[in-house]
């Protein structure tokens, strides 16, 4: 990366210092899974003072990006045959939503991927050299982290911590791995996942994290009704 991208990256990472990044996005099958619902929907968050999106896909980040010049974080998804998801499996994807507009490229970054067709590393380095985007990787572990690092992340996420075999059993906010991200790492740190209250996203930003992406305890009708209707019933 050159000089003036490390400036440019720099800059846009240190305008979320301290943001809610809202994540919208809609699982297939959804009823919010319609460009237009989820464009409206991210209208409404940019009102109430969203500091960022994060958004999956070219035709959402390019919706997106017609609404607001705050920084989008882009993704692509793509399932195997067993329905693991791919977190911008391979050059090409990031490249198309850089082409879009996104300005960060978030990618899986977990250990589990070096062994892809086009390990994340050379994604890392080829988003650098041939698109001069910011990278972001999604991460579930402190290994993973450090290994991102290593390969030339520009910031990391918890985004993935909760969706390794290895971290399944996690539906919290990884109180402990955050600590140990923020002590370990040189590059900045976003929380991600399992955060579902107002206070818990302060917390993760007390703790040093310099941003908090939120997605279903804001975006999701149907996973927060679930939880009233889960205290509702509770004897």
């Amino acid at each position: 990366m050159s000089g003036t991208q490390n400036r440019i990256a720099n800059s846009i990472i240190e305008s979320l210092r301290g943001k809610l990044i809202v994540s919208c996005q809609a699982s297939a099958g959804d009823p919010l899974d319609h460009l237009d619902t989820l464009t409206r929907m991210t209208a409404s968050v940019l009102l109430g003072g969203a500091g960022g999106l994060r958004a999956e896909g070219v035709p959402h980040v390019t919706a997106f990006r017609a609404q607001t010049n705050l920084p989008i974080i882009g993704i692509t998804k793509s399932y195997d045959a067993n329905g693991d998801v791919y977190i911008t499996p391979n050059f090409q994807s990031a490249q198309s939503i850089s082409r879009a507009g996104a300005d960060i490229i978030a990618l899986d970054c977990t250990l589990r991927r070096l062994t892809q067709s086009e390990p994340w590393p050379e994604i890392i380095r080829r988003i650098h050299a041939e698109l001069g985007r910011t990278v972001c990787a999604d991460i579930a572990t402190l290994d993973d982290a450090l290994a991102a690092q290593r390969a030339g992340a520009d910031v990391v996420a918890t985004t993935l911590c909760g969706y390794t075999a290895d971290t399944a059993a996690i539906r919290t906010p990884p109180w402990s791995l955050i600590q140990a991200l923020v002590a370990e790492l040189a590059i900045p740190v976003i929380v991600e996942g399992h955060i579902t209250q107002p206070d818990e996203a302060r917390k993760a930003l007390d703790l040093g994290a310099h941003c908090v992406v939120v997605g279903s305890a804001i975006t999701r009708p149907q996973t927060i009704t679930a939880r009233f209707v889960e205290a509702t019933r509770r004897s």
